[in-house]
This record gives C-alpha cells, sequence and structure tokens, in this order.
C-alpha cells in the first residue's frame, strides 16, 4: 500500500523527463544566437543624443517684454478613482427593481445607523467594525476551504477524510462564487 505513492511519483518523474520538450530542436542551430541585432544608423543617432531632463516643449515657452510674468493654466486634474466606483454603483442601482431599491436604502440606513451611533458614544472600535463587516458567504466560504484543506491534508491517514475534505472545499469554493456574484 506504502509503494502506490512512491511509484506514481516515479511514473510522473519518468514521464516528466522523457518529454521531447528539450530535444525537439535539437539538430536546428541558429548561428547567429551570439551576434548582436543589426540597429540601423538612425536608430544609433537617437540613442547618442539623450533628451536632456532640463529641456522643455516648445509650446510651453512664452515671451514677453511686459514686467509682468504670465503664469499658464495649469490642466484640470484627474477626477479621483471613487468617481468610477461612485459611476459603477449608480449604474447597478438604476438597474434595481424598485424592491431591491427599497431594501438597499434599508441596508444603508441601518449600516449608517451604527456607524454615527458608535462614532457618538466614542467607541472606536465599535466604529470601524461596524464599516468593516465581512460578509457572512465570504466567511463560510473560508472556513469550509480551510477545514476541506486541512482534512484533505490528513487523507493520507484515511480515505474518509480525504473525501470529507474534497466536500468541504466543494462547499467553500460554491459560497466564494455566490459571495463574488453579489460582488
Amino acid at each position: 500500500m506504502r509503494n502506490y505513492p512512491l511509484l506514481v511519483a516515479a511514473a510522473l518523474l519518468f514521464a516528466a523527463c522523457s518529454s521531447p520538450r528539450y530535444a525537439y530542436h535539437f539538430d536546428h542551430y541558429d548561428y547567429n544566437s551570439g551576434r548582436k541585432a543589426h540597429v540601423p544608423q538612425l536608430q544609433r543617432v537617437e540613442e547618442a543624443q539623450p533628451v536632456s531632463p532640463l529641456s522643455l516643449n516648445e509650446s510651453t515657452l512664452v515671451a514677453s517684454t511686459e514686467a509682468t510674468p504670465i503664469t499658464l493654466a495649469e490642466p484640470a486634474l484627474k477626477a479621483p478613482v471613487a468617481g468610477e466606483a461612485a459611476t459603477n454603483l449608480s449604474k447597478r442601482y438604476k438597474a434595481m427593481t424598485k424592491d431591491e431599491k427599497r431594501e438597499f436604502r434599508r441596508e444603508i440606513k441601518s449600516q449608517v445607523k451604527a456607524y454615527v451611533k458608535a462614532v457618538k458614544a466614542g467607541d472606536k472600535g465599535a466604529a470601524e467594525k461596524a464599516v468593516q463587516v465581512m460578509d457572512n458567504d465570504l466567511k463560510l466560504a473560508i472556513i469550509f476551504g480551510a477545514v476541506g484543506l486541512t482534512l484533505t491534508l490528513f487523507g493520507g491517514i484515511n480515505e474518509a477524510f480525504w473525501v470529507l475534505g474534497v466536500i468541504s472545499i466543494v462547499v467553500g469554493v460554491v459560497f466564494l462564487v455566490k459571495w463574488l456574484v453579489r460582488q
């Protein structure tokens, strides 16, 4: 019974080492493998003249005889990444049905009330906990995944552990997919 894993490992090692991966192009030699690639003369000149970090773009230079300095308008800064998340949330909210919107508003109100209550009470731990609540499906996915991995590792002791471990991993993956779909 103990020789079966060793036999399987030896068969896999033998099959991996006997593949033609390394000998496939053995008879085709590339005679230019050690030489440098030919670079045209124009590219050599461009490489020889690096751009100075002090040089400015021609469109930014402004000449004037007046004593008052002229300042160019600064380009508008990009909107923060939160704007993209807000547009994504608004699109998802518009796609919801009336009942889903009502339930969503109730859930948001309850979470905001819990956060405000914790802040007013001065309990910073509860305030952070109200903001960073882990979803129930994600918790179950992590728990079932960890239990499944542990039971699968004990699979060498008894085959029942291996079967229970695989079942637990499958249940964990189901909860993970369920959580991902809702995100």
